[in-house]
């Protein structure tokens, strides 16, 4: 299984080929009127629209098949969309196949994105320091005296410097996360992204990866982050997005969208997870 640095889209191409129309911002990044669906009948972004900020904290929650992973993995590049355009950056990102162009996606930006998964996606047969240094090494240029420094570095600040040369079978499930972030790292993207990432950890070990994310957060690092845990979204968010049937329903700073959503549907949604009077 390939990590999120190695794993290049199809469709990789210098921007000057992607078709944007004038209307990109130069927000950090924006989705604008992106359609994407599996088949005619699972529709899993229904012409959505959304800025983020080079500072924002975006949490995405809703109910399971509302979209949130998808976008995510459009945002990484790994799949492709029918319609719409994303920019990052200021600059023309992705563009839907409608577009008329055969290769969509500028895999410079690309490189800029990093991401965790939820089942982690280390490699098994190499140890920690060999999963960190693979992608700096094959795709970002560096050394491999360059990319064991810069490992050893974000090692240290996860507290798995005592881990560098054991391979995955001999961490635990916390332990496996936290190198997949450092793996993440390692490219020093500008924006990460985070897909249910403690969903199958036990409550310690998700206080640890959790604790790693929000030390991020404090390092001012843009995020976009899908989880189910309220009360973390809560902690971390600078903005809630609630996505139901492939439509972003509502957004606001966590105080408002969980004390106060405006809408049926969110409180709804909320009343189920958090049983809010």
């Amino acid at each position: 299984m390939l990590s999120s640095q190695t794993m290049i889209a199809q469709h990789d191409v210098p921007p000057a080929e992607i078709d944007f129309s004038p209307s990109i911002s130069g927000e950090f990044v924006q989705f604008k009127d992106v359609y994407k669906s599996y088949g005619e009948n699972l529709v899993v972004m229904d012409h959505m629209n959304l800025d983020m900020r080079e500072d924002d904290r975006l949490v995405i929650i809703g109910p399971s098949g509302s979209g949130k992973s998808s976008l995510l993995r459009v945002m990484m590049g790994l799949e492709g969309i029918q319609s719409g355009q994303i920019g990052f950056q200021g600059k023309p990102y992705i563009a839907g196949a409608d577009s008329g162009r055969g290769k969509r996606i500028d895999a410079r930006l690309q490189k800029q994105i990093g991401m965790v998964f939820q089942h982690y996606t280390l490699f098994p047969h190499l140890s920690v320091l060999g999963n960190l240094i693979l992608a700096p090494t094959k795709v970002g240029g560096l050394s491999r005296a360059e990319a064991t420094e810069r490992a050893r570095t974000y090692l240290a600040r996860l507290g798995l410097e005592s881990k560098l040369h054991a391979y995955p079978s001999q961490l635990s499930g916390g332990q496996k996360q936290r190198v997949a972030i450092a793996r993440a790292l390692m490219l020093e993207p500008k924006l990460m992204l985070f897909d249910e990432v403690t969903s199958a950890l036990d409550p310690e070990m998700v206080i640890e990866v959790q604790n790693v994310m929000l030390q991020l957060a404090e390092q001012k690092m843009a995020m976009i982050i899908v989880t189910h845990d309220m009360h973390f979204a809560r902690d971390i968010a600078t903005r809630v997005v609630f996505c139901a049937s492939g439509k972003i329903v509502e957004q606001g700073a966590p105080a408002e969208m969980f004390k106060c959503p405006k809408q049926a549907r969110t409180r709804e949604f909320l009343d189920k997870v958090l049983h809010l009077d």
